[in-house]
């Protein structure tokens, strides 16, 4: 597994087998209800853990729509990254959140990585996700304003195969602000604007160091309180 450190040559640096230690850990909210101002920065997970954060990005007008994801370590150190687009018109941004959720459990199979927590800023997808009842009667409930049979299909087969993947491989699902999330909003923008379908990134891309840095630094974004979540 190959981790990068951004403005440093590329090295290969080899990481002991992890056992899964992450069961039982259920999908949590950081949000914090105030009226001050507040200052999000990126936070690293606990030590021997692997955080991969997920974004979207959507223009309702186009209906231009991509997502990504990016893995890193307990020391901010860059593991792989993806960006892909949704093939279909998108009808919403929580579509897309499922699917970058989703992708970034197949990120972390397709590594095999171990002791993963994932980590979105769109907190109705982990409210939809949390709900461990009948997925139909709860998707219905979140979508009421959606009247599209593919599009509601197409929540449910990804809620499904999110469900599966978090069965299979016991990932913690975590909530973060946007201005916590920078550097995947970007990839999510490159995913919107690309032909073909999924990307893996091994390395970052060069026009990404400039996040990657302020989060190694706990750089920290001022956010107005009264923003929607």
């Amino acid at each position: 597994m190959a981790l990068y450190v951004p403005g440093t040559n590329r090295q290969t640096i080899h990481l002991p087998v992890i056992e899964h230690t992450a069961r039982g850990c259920h999908s949590q909210s950081t949000i914090k209800q105030s009226n001050a101002p507040v200052y999000i920065n990126w936070s690293f997970p606990p030590s021997g853990f692997i955080k991969i954060n997920t974004d979207d990005s959507f223009i309702p007008n186009s209906g231009l729509a991509g997502f990504g994801g990016v893995a890193r370590d307990d020391k901010g150190r860059w593991i792989g990254g993806f960006y892909d687009r949704l093939s279909k018109k998108a009808t919403s941004s929580l579509t897309l959140e499922l699917w970058a959720i989703h992708g970034g459990l197949t990120l972390a199979k397709n590594y095999n990585l171990k002791k993963v927590i994932i980590e979105t800023d769109s907190y109705d997808a982990l409210m939809l996700l949390s709900v461990r009842n009948d997925i139909k009667s709860h998707l219905d409930h979140m979508l009421l304003s959606v009247r599209n049979d593919v599009k509601s299909h197409l929540d449910h087969y990804v809620i499904e195969e999110y469900r599966r993947l978090m069965s299979e491989l016991q990932i913690c699902l975590i909530h973060t602000l946007r201005q916590g999330n920078n550097c995947v909003y970007y990839l999510s923008k490159l995913g919107r604007k690309q032909n073909q379908e999924l990307v893996i990134l091994h390395h970052p891309p060069l026009s990404m160091h400039q996040l990657l840095w302020p989060d190694m630094a706990h750089i920290a974004y001022a956010r107005n309180p009264k923003h929607a979540m």
